[in-house]
Protein backbone atom coordinates (compact mmCIF):
# COMPACT_ATOMS: atom_id res chain seq x y z
CA UNK A 1 0.00 0.00 0.00
CA UNK A 2 3.11 2.14 0.79
CA UNK A 3 4.73 1.80 -2.19
CA UNK A 4 1.29 2.24 -4.35
CA UNK A 5 0.90 5.35 -2.39
CA UNK A 6 3.76 6.82 -2.93
CA UNK A 7 4.18 6.07 -6.36
CA UNK A 8 0.71 7.59 -7.20
CA UNK A 9 2.30 10.50 -5.33
CA UNK A 10 5.45 10.55 -8.11
CA UNK A 11 2.45 10.21 -10.74
CA UNK A 12 1.33 13.48 -9.29
CA UNK A 13 4.97 14.65 -9.41
CA UNK A 14 5.13 14.10 -13.10
CA UNK A 15 1.99 15.48 -13.89
CA UNK A 16 3.29 18.59 -12.63
CA UNK A 17 6.49 18.39 -14.45
CA UNK A 18 4.26 18.26 -17.48
CA UNK A 19 2.10 21.56 -16.34
CA UNK A 20 5.22 23.31 -15.70
CA UNK A 21 6.87 22.75 -19.56
CA UNK A 22 3.42 22.24 -21.27
CA UNK A 23 2.43 26.08 -20.52
CA UNK A 24 6.36 27.23 -21.09
CA UNK A 25 7.14 25.39 -24.78
CA UNK A 26 5.55 25.49 -28.16
CA UNK A 27 3.91 22.30 -28.98
CA UNK A 28 6.34 21.51 -32.06
CA UNK A 29 9.34 21.82 -29.41
CA UNK A 30 7.44 19.43 -27.21
CA UNK A 31 6.43 16.95 -29.43
CA UNK A 32 10.00 16.57 -30.65
CA UNK A 33 10.93 16.19 -26.98
CA UNK A 34 7.98 13.76 -26.11
CA UNK A 35 9.32 11.73 -29.36
CA UNK A 36 12.73 11.59 -28.20
CA UNK A 37 11.86 10.80 -24.89
CA UNK A 38 9.48 7.85 -26.37
CA UNK A 39 12.38 6.42 -28.15
CA UNK A 40 14.58 6.69 -25.82
CA UNK A 41 12.00 4.79 -23.37
CA UNK A 42 12.42 1.98 -26.35
CA UNK A 43 16.07 2.01 -25.46
CA UNK A 44 15.43 1.45 -21.60
CA UNK A 45 13.18 -1.16 -22.04
CA UNK A 46 16.18 -2.91 -24.12
CA UNK A 47 18.87 -2.13 -21.67
CA UNK A 48 16.32 -4.16 -18.97
CA UNK A 49 15.97 -6.65 -21.43
CA UNK A 50 13.49 -8.05 -19.68
CA UNK A 51 15.65 -8.98 -16.36
CA UNK A 52 13.22 -6.59 -13.95
CA UNK A 53 11.56 -9.65 -12.67
CA UNK A 54 14.23 -12.51 -13.27
CA UNK A 55 16.69 -10.25 -11.06
CA UNK A 56 14.06 -9.79 -8.30
CA UNK A 57 13.63 -13.61 -7.99
CA UNK A 58 18.02 -14.16 -8.10
CA UNK A 59 17.81 -11.76 -5.63
CA UNK A 60 15.65 -13.51 -2.98
CA UNK A 61 17.54 -17.13 -3.41
CA UNK A 62 21.35 -15.01 -3.50
CA UNK A 63 22.23 -15.95 -6.78
CA UNK A 64 24.37 -12.51 -7.35
CA UNK A 65 26.76 -14.16 -9.04
CA UNK A 66 24.00 -14.59 -12.07
CA UNK A 67 22.87 -11.27 -11.55
CA UNK A 68 25.76 -9.72 -11.95
CA UNK A 69 26.18 -11.10 -15.08
CA UNK A 70 22.72 -9.93 -15.93
CA UNK A 71 23.75 -6.55 -14.61
CA UNK A 72 26.64 -6.74 -17.35
CA UNK A 73 24.68 -7.37 -20.12
CA UNK A 74 22.08 -4.28 -19.60
CA UNK A 75 25.28 -1.70 -19.40
CA UNK A 76 26.43 -3.78 -22.82
CA UNK A 77 22.87 -3.17 -24.03
CA UNK A 78 22.61 -0.07 -22.98
CA UNK A 79 25.12 0.97 -25.19
CA UNK A 80 24.30 -0.67 -28.19
CA UNK A 81 20.76 1.07 -28.11
CA UNK A 82 22.43 4.91 -27.49
CA UNK A 83 24.58 3.98 -30.37
CA UNK A 84 21.33 3.31 -32.25
CA UNK A 85 19.49 6.35 -31.01
CA UNK A 86 22.20 8.69 -32.11
CA UNK A 87 23.11 7.40 -35.46
CA UNK A 88 19.32 6.83 -36.83
CA UNK A 89 17.88 9.74 -35.32
CA UNK A 90 18.08 13.57 -37.24
CA UNK A 91 18.45 15.94 -34.26
CA UNK A 92 21.80 17.03 -33.50
CA UNK A 93 23.51 15.21 -30.44
CA UNK A 94 24.36 18.68 -28.71
CA UNK A 95 20.69 19.45 -28.41
CA UNK A 96 19.55 16.24 -26.17
CA UNK A 97 22.88 14.45 -25.19
CA UNK A 98 21.26 14.23 -21.37
CA UNK A 99 18.67 11.53 -22.54
CA UNK A 100 21.24 9.37 -23.26
CA UNK A 101 21.97 8.89 -19.71
CA UNK A 102 19.17 7.46 -18.91
CA UNK A 103 19.58 3.80 -20.39
CA UNK A 104 23.19 3.63 -18.37
CA UNK A 105 21.47 4.57 -15.12
CA UNK A 106 18.54 1.82 -15.96
CA UNK A 107 21.24 -0.30 -16.33
CA UNK A 108 23.09 0.49 -13.49
CA UNK A 109 20.43 0.67 -10.67
CA UNK A 110 20.24 -1.73 -8.35
CA UNK A 111 16.17 -1.48 -7.63
CA UNK A 112 15.60 -4.68 -8.29
CA UNK A 113 17.71 -5.89 -4.68
CA UNK A 114 14.69 -3.41 -3.02
CA UNK A 115 12.36 -5.19 -4.60
CA UNK A 116 13.66 -7.96 -3.88
CA UNK A 117 13.20 -7.93 -0.37
CA UNK A 118 9.80 -6.03 -0.61
CA UNK A 119 11.11 -2.91 0.47
CA UNK A 120 8.35 -0.78 -1.50
CA UNK A 121 8.44 1.53 1.25
CA UNK A 122 12.61 2.92 0.09
CA UNK A 123 11.24 2.37 -3.71
CA UNK A 124 8.38 5.00 -2.92
CA UNK A 125 11.13 7.16 -1.33
CA UNK A 126 12.76 6.60 -4.54
CA UNK A 127 10.13 7.68 -6.37
CA UNK A 128 9.41 10.86 -4.84
CA UNK A 129 12.65 12.52 -4.45
CA UNK A 130 13.52 11.66 -8.16
CA UNK A 131 10.30 13.32 -9.04
CA UNK A 132 11.06 16.17 -6.76
CA UNK A 133 14.25 16.91 -8.33
CA UNK A 134 12.52 16.42 -11.05
CA UNK A 135 10.34 19.30 -10.85
CA UNK A 136 12.85 21.36 -9.82
CA UNK A 137 14.56 21.29 -12.99
CA UNK A 138 11.38 21.76 -14.33
CA UNK A 139 11.08 25.02 -12.88
CA UNK A 140 14.23 26.02 -14.34
CA UNK A 141 13.38 25.25 -17.48
CA UNK A 142 10.27 27.29 -17.20
CA UNK A 143 11.56 30.20 -15.97
CA UNK A 144 14.80 29.94 -18.40
CA UNK A 145 13.29 28.81 -21.62
CA UNK A 146 16.06 26.81 -21.76
CA UNK A 147 16.54 23.35 -24.57
CA UNK A 148 19.18 22.14 -22.09
CA UNK A 149 17.04 22.67 -18.83
CA UNK A 150 14.40 20.70 -20.66
CA UNK A 151 16.38 17.89 -21.73
CA UNK A 152 17.74 17.71 -18.69
CA UNK A 153 14.50 16.71 -16.56
CA UNK A 154 14.62 13.27 -17.20
CA UNK A 155 18.13 12.66 -16.36
CA UNK A 156 17.92 14.31 -13.20
CA UNK A 157 15.13 11.92 -12.38
CA UNK A 158 17.14 9.00 -13.52
CA UNK A 159 20.18 10.11 -11.94
CA UNK A 160 18.64 10.90 -8.74
CA UNK A 161 17.01 7.71 -8.70
CA UNK A 162 20.15 5.46 -9.06
CA UNK A 163 22.41 7.39 -6.36
CA UNK A 164 19.51 6.59 -4.56
CA UNK A 165 18.55 2.74 -5.25
CA UNK A 166 22.37 2.20 -4.81
CA UNK A 167 22.50 3.73 -1.39
CA UNK A 168 19.59 1.44 -0.63
CA UNK A 169 20.09 -1.67 -2.33
CA UNK A 170 22.69 -2.95 0.52
CA UNK A 171 20.39 -2.69 3.00
CA UNK A 172 19.75 -6.70 5.31
CA UNK A 173 17.14 -8.30 4.80
CA UNK A 174 16.06 -12.39 4.84
CA UNK A 175 13.25 -12.08 2.42
CA UNK A 176 12.70 -15.20 0.28
CA UNK A 177 10.38 -16.22 -2.05
CA UNK A 178 10.29 -19.52 -4.46
CA UNK A 179 12.47 -19.59 -7.59
CA UNK A 180 10.92 -19.83 -11.06
CA UNK A 181 11.61 -22.82 -12.61
CA UNK A 182 14.49 -23.02 -14.92
CA UNK A 183 12.38 -24.09 -17.69
CA UNK A 184 10.01 -20.46 -17.11
CA UNK A 185 13.17 -18.13 -16.83
CA UNK A 186 13.07 -17.57 -21.12
CA UNK A 187 9.32 -16.77 -20.42
CA UNK A 188 9.87 -14.56 -17.69
CA UNK A 189 12.27 -12.59 -19.74
CA UNK A 190 9.68 -12.55 -23.23
CA UNK A 191 7.02 -11.43 -20.53
CA UNK A 192 8.73 -8.68 -19.25
CA UNK A 193 10.10 -7.38 -22.44
CA UNK A 194 6.49 -7.35 -23.82
CA UNK A 195 5.30 -5.03 -21.10
CA UNK A 196 8.23 -2.86 -21.06
CA UNK A 197 8.17 -2.16 -24.86
CA UNK A 198 3.99 -2.29 -25.24
CA UNK A 199 3.37 0.97 -23.75
CA UNK A 200 6.04 3.31 -26.44
CA UNK A 201 6.30 0.70 -29.09
CA UNK A 202 3.87 1.64 -31.71
CA UNK A 203 3.99 5.45 -30.83
CA UNK A 204 7.53 5.21 -32.19
CA UNK A 205 6.68 2.85 -34.91
CA UNK A 206 3.03 4.14 -36.12
CA UNK A 207 3.20 8.08 -35.09
CA UNK A 208 6.93 9.30 -35.95
CA UNK A 209 6.27 13.05 -36.54
CA UNK A 210 2.83 13.39 -35.23
CA UNK A 211 3.34 16.12 -32.44
CA UNK A 212 -0.19 15.57 -30.49
CA UNK A 213 -0.28 12.38 -30.44
CA UNK A 214 3.72 12.22 -28.34
CA UNK A 215 1.59 15.09 -26.33
CA UNK A 216 -1.45 12.55 -25.82
CA UNK A 217 0.98 9.52 -25.04
CA UNK A 218 2.95 11.71 -21.97
CA UNK A 219 -0.61 11.77 -20.33
CA UNK A 220 -0.91 8.05 -21.16
CA UNK A 221 2.60 7.09 -19.63
CA UNK A 222 1.64 8.16 -16.40
CA UNK A 223 -1.14 5.26 -16.47
CA UNK A 224 1.60 3.34 -17.87
CA UNK A 225 4.13 3.98 -14.96
CA UNK A 226 1.90 3.46 -12.13
CA UNK A 227 0.39 0.29 -13.86
CA UNK A 228 4.13 -1.07 -14.11
CA UNK A 229 4.47 0.22 -10.34
CA UNK A 230 1.62 -1.35 -9.38
CA UNK A 231 2.49 -4.72 -11.98
CA UNK A 232 6.36 -5.16 -9.75
CA UNK A 233 4.39 -4.73 -6.04
CA UNK A 234 2.14 -7.67 -6.60
CA UNK A 235 4.70 -9.84 -8.77
CA UNK A 236 6.93 -9.32 -5.30
CA UNK A 237 4.27 -10.03 -3.54
CA UNK A 238 3.60 -13.03 -5.09
CA UNK A 239 -0.35 -11.62 -4.93
CA UNK A 240 -2.54 -13.20 -7.21
CA UNK A 241 -7.02 -13.55 -7.20
CA UNK A 242 -9.47 -10.34 -7.05
CA UNK A 243 -7.20 -8.67 -5.16
CA UNK A 244 -4.51 -8.20 -8.03
CA UNK A 245 -7.69 -7.52 -10.82
CA UNK A 246 -8.82 -4.86 -7.87
CA UNK A 247 -5.65 -3.08 -8.17
CA UNK A 248 -4.62 -3.30 -11.48
CA UNK A 249 -8.25 -2.23 -13.33
CA UNK A 250 -10.10 0.55 -10.73
CA UNK A 251 -7.63 3.20 -11.23
CA UNK A 252 -7.41 2.72 -14.92
CA UNK A 253 -11.01 2.60 -14.95
CA UNK A 254 -10.93 5.68 -13.30
CA UNK A 255 -8.78 7.37 -15.64
CA UNK A 256 -10.50 6.22 -18.70
CA UNK A 257 -13.36 7.87 -17.09
CA UNK A 258 -12.07 11.13 -17.34
CA UNK A 259 -9.91 10.61 -20.73
CA UNK A 260 -13.22 9.92 -22.13
CA UNK A 261 -15.54 12.86 -20.21
CA UNK A 262 -13.37 15.37 -19.36
CA UNK A 263 -10.35 15.56 -22.54
CA UNK A 264 -10.24 19.35 -23.06
CA UNK A 265 -9.95 20.06 -18.87
CA UNK A 266 -7.25 17.60 -19.01
CA UNK A 267 -5.28 19.20 -21.99
CA UNK A 268 -5.97 22.60 -20.41
CA UNK A 269 -4.20 21.05 -17.26
CA UNK A 270 -1.23 20.14 -18.99
CA UNK A 271 -0.95 22.32 -21.97
CA UNK A 272 -1.26 25.82 -22.20
CA UNK A 273 -3.37 25.66 -25.91
CA UNK A 274 -4.04 22.44 -26.39
CA UNK A 275 -4.93 21.75 -29.89
CA UNK A 276 -8.27 20.00 -31.24
CA UNK A 277 -6.78 17.19 -32.51
CA UNK A 278 -5.19 16.98 -28.58
CA UNK A 279 -8.34 16.59 -27.44
CA UNK A 280 -9.59 14.15 -29.96
CA UNK A 281 -6.54 11.80 -29.46
CA UNK A 282 -7.48 12.13 -25.92
CA UNK A 283 -11.24 11.31 -25.56
CA UNK A 284 -10.70 8.20 -28.37
CA UNK A 285 -7.85 6.92 -26.18
CA UNK A 286 -9.39 6.77 -23.46
CA UNK A 287 -9.37 2.84 -23.13
CA UNK A 288 -6.06 2.27 -23.13
CA UNK A 289 -5.09 2.73 -19.95
CA UNK A 290 -7.79 -0.20 -19.33
CA UNK A 291 -5.93 -2.29 -21.74
CA UNK A 292 -2.85 -1.90 -20.57
CA UNK A 293 -3.99 -3.01 -17.50
CA UNK A 294 -5.58 -6.10 -18.74
CA UNK A 295 -2.47 -7.13 -20.24
CA UNK A 296 -0.29 -6.67 -17.42
CA UNK A 297 -2.99 -8.55 -15.28
CA UNK A 298 -2.15 -11.19 -18.22
CA UNK A 299 1.58 -11.03 -17.89
CA UNK A 300 1.69 -11.40 -14.12
CA UNK A 301 -0.54 -14.88 -14.71
CA UNK A 302 1.31 -16.01 -17.73
CA UNK A 303 4.98 -15.17 -16.74
CA UNK A 304 6.19 -17.90 -14.82
CA UNK A 305 4.37 -20.63 -16.84
CA UNK A 306 6.85 -23.01 -18.53
CA UNK A 307 4.36 -24.39 -21.11
CA UNK A 308 4.09 -20.55 -22.20
CA UNK A 309 7.90 -19.49 -22.44
CA UNK A 310 7.80 -18.57 -25.85
CA UNK A 311 4.36 -16.54 -25.73
CA UNK A 312 5.89 -13.08 -24.78
CA UNK A 313 8.61 -13.06 -27.09
CA UNK A 314 6.07 -14.66 -29.99
CA UNK A 315 3.62 -11.73 -28.97
CA UNK A 316 6.19 -8.96 -29.25
CA UNK A 317 7.65 -9.94 -32.37
CA UNK A 318 4.09 -10.27 -33.69
CA UNK A 319 3.48 -6.31 -32.28
CA UNK A 320 6.80 -5.14 -34.27
CA UNK A 321 6.45 -7.02 -37.66
CA UNK A 322 2.75 -5.76 -37.52
CA UNK A 323 3.59 -2.12 -37.35
CA UNK A 324 6.73 -2.06 -39.66
CA UNK A 325 4.24 -3.59 -42.66
CA UNK A 326 1.24 -1.41 -42.27
CA UNK A 327 0.64 1.57 -44.14
CA UNK A 328 1.34 4.52 -42.87
CA UNK A 329 -1.22 6.86 -41.49
CA UNK A 330 -1.41 10.43 -41.58
CA UNK A 331 -3.85 11.38 -39.32
CA UNK A 332 -3.50 11.28 -35.18
CA UNK A 333 -6.69 9.99 -33.96
CA UNK A 334 -6.61 7.21 -36.62
CA UNK A 335 -3.57 6.28 -35.02
CA UNK A 336 -4.93 6.58 -31.89
CA UNK A 337 -7.70 3.77 -32.86
CA UNK A 338 -5.61 1.39 -34.27
CA UNK A 339 -3.03 1.38 -31.42
CA UNK A 340 -6.02 0.25 -29.19
CA UNK A 341 -7.27 -2.35 -31.57
CA UNK A 342 -3.90 -3.74 -31.58
CA UNK A 343 -3.68 -3.60 -27.88
CA UNK A 344 -7.10 -5.27 -27.43
CA UNK A 345 -5.68 -7.87 -29.79
CA UNK A 346 -3.05 -8.60 -27.40
CA UNK A 347 -5.34 -8.73 -24.68
CA UNK A 348 -7.34 -11.34 -26.67
CA UNK A 349 -4.10 -13.34 -27.28
CA UNK A 350 -3.09 -13.98 -23.72
CA UNK A 351 -6.74 -14.52 -22.23
CA UNK A 352 -6.79 -17.13 -25.11
CA UNK A 353 -3.48 -18.70 -24.35
CA UNK A 354 -4.35 -18.21 -20.65
CA UNK A 355 -8.07 -20.24 -21.29
CA UNK A 356 -5.59 -23.19 -22.64
CA UNK A 357 -3.49 -23.23 -20.30
CA UNK A 358 -5.96 -23.38 -17.22
CA UNK A 359 -7.81 -26.10 -19.23
CA UNK A 360 -4.50 -28.42 -20.23
CA UNK A 361 -3.57 -28.37 -15.76
CA UNK A 362 -7.53 -29.02 -15.35
CA UNK A 363 -7.37 -32.01 -17.43
CA UNK A 364 -3.52 -33.12 -16.48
Amino acid sequence: MWMIGANMIARLGGMAILVLIGHTYSEADLGTYFQLLAMVGLAVTATQAGSGSLLVRLAQNAAFGQAMLVVGTKFLIAGFASILIVTTISVPLAQYWPLILIPFAAALSPDWMIAAKTRFSRLGMIAVIGQACGIMVAVWASLSHSDLALYLIAPAVSLTSLALATAFAFEQSSTKAPMAPKGSVFGLVGFTLLAGFVPNLDFVLLGADNDPLFLAQRVFLFCAGLIAAIASTLFAKNEVGQMRDIWLLTPMALIAGLLLFLPGKLADLFYASPSDALITILQIGAAWPVLMAFIARQILILQEISAVKWLGWGCLALMIISALVMPPREFAPGIMMLIEVRLACLVLILLACQRVVTRRQVMA
